[in-house]
């Protein structure tokens, strides 16, 4: 009887101390996250969380401060409220417990201010996702202010902004709608007939004859153009300006030779200058007049050729047609 009642008490003891070891367990495991520093954070999405869960990765430029906590959804106005955990060990203020909190509130408005802000990225290729807090906005931009009634007091508050995949899911979605309204069939069909009308065009006869007209009158013009530089060069051109010029400085001088003898000789004695003065002026004078006439032909000439070009460039190479008389 004393054996049995021994084993009894030894098997209650060891099924109580394995019940407190299992309490104990449970404790450690369950009970350590209230006695860690930590700051609540909440934030809303507007977009999709799907790969975000409950003990999802919180970061600070890739640095895991915390996880998240608490994922739920505004009947209201249909956001996506996340609740977020963050370990102050992470931050190191060298104050005491109390200070480090309220140190970690001044570093966090701070960051803010600087265009800190949370947003859901990719944990790899799993489709896992997490929160990360970086500077997704301008330093000094005015902050959004929080949903009204839902922050609790002491609850820090972290604007989010748009993950880059939403943007590009985004764009594509307004190209691909933007091309769905383009009108391909319709595009197809007046592309074809404006390809046939084209083509019916340019095998028209008298297309193809104004074409081969063109091509003759810009070869006549080619060839009377640079009959024209032969017949009218410049050095031609100049050795006629050059001999009005020499006229004219005759007639100038003979005037003045005039003009001084008259000042200054007498008239009895000057009058076989005069006559010879006379004399050497009209040579001059019909010198002059010779080469005017010569000058006037020559710009009549070249006047008509001008004409005759302008009415048929092909007179260059056909000659000149005869004038058709009525009757004939």
């Amino acid at each position: 009887m004393a054996n049995d009642s021994f084993q009894k008490i030894k098997i209650g003891l060891f099924v109580i101390g394995g019940l407190a070891l299992l309490i104990a367990i449970l404790f450690f495991l369950g009970m350590t996250d209230i006695f860690t520093n930590k700051a609540t954070v909440q934030t809303f999405f507007s977009e999709s969380v799907q790969g975000l869960t409950v003990g999802s990765a919180v970061k600070y430029r890739g640095v895991p401060i915390g996880n998240v906590t608490k994922i739920s959804i505004r009947v209201t106005d249909k956001l996506v409220q996340v609740d977020m955990a963050v370990e102050l060990e992470h931050f190191v203020s060298g104050g005491e417990k109390g200070q480090q909190r309220s140190d970690f509130r001044r570093f966090f408005q701070s960051e803010l201010e600087q265009g800190m802000r949370c947003r859901l990225e990719y944990a790899g290729i799993t489709g896992m996702r997490y929160i990360d807090f970086d500077y997704f906005a301008t330093p000094g931009q005015t902050l959004p202010e929080p949903p009204t009634g839902m922050l609790e007091p002491g609850t820090l508050y972290i604007p989010a902004v748009p993950s880059p995949f939403r943007d590009i899911l985004k764009a594509i979605g307004t190209s691909l709608d933007r091309i769905s309204r383009i009108r391909f069939e319709e595009i197809s069909d007046g592309l074809e007939r404006s390809l046939s009308e084209l083509s019916g065009l340019l095998g028209d006869p008298a297309l193809k004859s104004t074409i081969v007209r063109i091509n003759d009158a810009a070869e006549n013009l080619e060839l009377g153009s640079r009959t024209l530089s032969r017949v009218f060069s410049e050095e031609r051109l100049n050795r006629l300006m050059t001999v009005l010029e020499e006229d004219l400085d005759n007639v100038n001088k003979l005037t003045g030779q005039l003009i001084r003898e008259t000042r200054d000789a007498k008239l009895p004695e000057s009058a076989a200058a005069f006559r010879d003065a006379s004399n050497a002026i009209s040579f001059s004078q019909d010198e002059l007049a010779n080469t005017l006439t010569k000058l006037n032909q020559t710009l009549d000439a070249l006047t008509e050729l001008a004409d005759s070009l302008s009415a048929d460039p092909s007179s260059i190479v056909s000659g000149k047609k005869k004038p058709q008389f009525k009757g004939e």
